[in-house]
């Protein structure tokens, strides 16, 4: 396994492109993984550097089985996450070894900009991982889709693989420590 790890949960496939632009960003400081939450481990290697967690909002935090259900009915494909999400994948997840860092990241409506300071689920999942003993490397960031469904506003791909960039070189100056 790689010693950089992207666990996301995706309904439409948003949450899913930003992960992997994100990898794409952090290949810069070696190896990464992306992987869906449904078939993430719960445990780590010793090597592992920093593990990067990311889902959408739903309902100003975390989905919940009710929320994955209600996203299942908006669409007429199969969600890219079917099965468990991060909320329940964290409370699975094993502490990790010293010296772990983790930084999170959530998609969310670009609209109505009072409703979307409400959104929680990177928060959640950075407290999550925060409680275990990772450190967090940095503040959690935050795409927008333009609804529901999305598609990911203009330009938040590219902003993904310069955050996931930032990570790196942010992981790179951790190591020099």
């Amino acid at each position: 396994m790689s010693d950089v790890v992207v666990v996301y949960e995706s309904m439409f496939g948003d949450a899913k492109n930003v992960a992997l632009a994100i990898g794409a960003g952090l290949a810069a400081a070696g190896s990464v993984d992306c992987i869906e939450v449904g078939v993430a481990p719960t445990s780590f290697p010793v090597d592992l550097r920093l593990l990067v967690v990311g889902s959408p909002n739903h309902g100003f935090s975390l989905p919940r089985e009710s929320s994955r259900e209600q996203a299942r009915e908006k669409s007429d494909q199969p969600l890219v996450s079917a099965g468990i999400g991060v909320r329940e994948w964290l409370k699975q997840l094993e502490r990790p070894h010293s010296g772990a860092s983790a930084v999170t990241f959530d998609t969310r409506m670009s609209h109505p900009k009072t409703l979307t300071k409400l959104d929680h689920a990177s928060h959640s999942s950075a407290h999550a991982l925060k409680g275990l003993g990772y450190a967090l490397l940095t503040k959690s960031e935050h795409f927008l889709v333009t609804d529901v469904t999305g598609p990911l506003a203009d330009g938040e791909l590219e902003r993904a693989r310069s955050w996931g960039a930032q990570l790196a070189e942010l992981l790179g100056d951790t190591s020099a420590r």
